[in-house]
């Protein structure tokens, strides 16, 4: 069973999540398992301080790597992932790689990042969801975790829905349509309605879009 854990200072996000839709299908069934382990645990000193002033001046603070030292070593696992814009962009190559590995930690970052040297010591993959930047790595953590999720074998309740979804062989999907047949004067293409297999496969692949 894959098992993977998130290390973040907000770890109410995680358990939340994991109340929803397919991920919560996958647990109850045993197919994957989910944790979170609060950074704050490990904070030092009476307020659990996570976090101080970056060497050489400049905004924000920098998360020290003491408390994710030990968060990191608390949770064995074969593989750690930080979360950072400057990372790796992920992708569906990324993804199948990352299935491989049967336990993860999701390392979240927040302020200005992580002290590097955490990084030099217990840095497998530094992967970014996008060129954009959020206020902390929880919300792209969700995002790889739910794409690595819905691949385990018995996850969707349908498996034929990974052989043709966007980004499969490096195409965008086909159109989808649903009723009423007319809305808003923009019908539906007449082919999916003839029943005509051969016909809507055709149209299907020819809907397909290059990356």
């Amino acid at each position: 069973m894959n098992s993977y854990n998130v290390i973040t200072l907000f770890p109410n996000l995680i358990e939340e999540w994991k109340n929803t839709g397919i991920i919560n299908q996958a647990l109850k069934n045993n197919l994957v398992a989910i944790n979170s382990t609060n950074l704050r645990d490990f904070g030092i000193g009476t307020y659990k301080q996570v976090d101080d002033a970056p060497y050489g001046g400049g905004p924000g603070m920098v998360l020290m790597p003491e408390p994710l030292d030990k968060a990191i070593t608390s949770s064995k696992a074969d593989i750690n992932i930080f979360l950072t814009p400057s990372g790796q962009q992920l992708n569906e190559n990324l993804i199948s790689e990352l299935l491989e590995y049967k336990s993860i930690n999701l390392v979240c970052g927040r302020y200005e990042g992580y002290d590097q040297r955490i990084l030099e010591i217990h840095s497998d993959y530094e992967i970014s969801i996008g060129q954009s930047v959020v206020s902390g790595g929880e919300v792209p953590a969700l995002y790889l975790l739910e794409a690595l999720i819905r691949k385990i074998p018995d996850v969707l309740g349908n498996p034929e829905s990974l052989k043709s979804e966007t980004f499969t062989d490096n195409k965008i999907d086909y159109p989808v349509y649903t009723r009423p047949e007319i809305f808003k004067n923009k019908e539906v293409p007449e082919v999916l309605l003839s029943g005509n297999h051969q016909k809507i496969d055709e149209w299907k692949k020819n809907n397909l879009k290059d990356i």
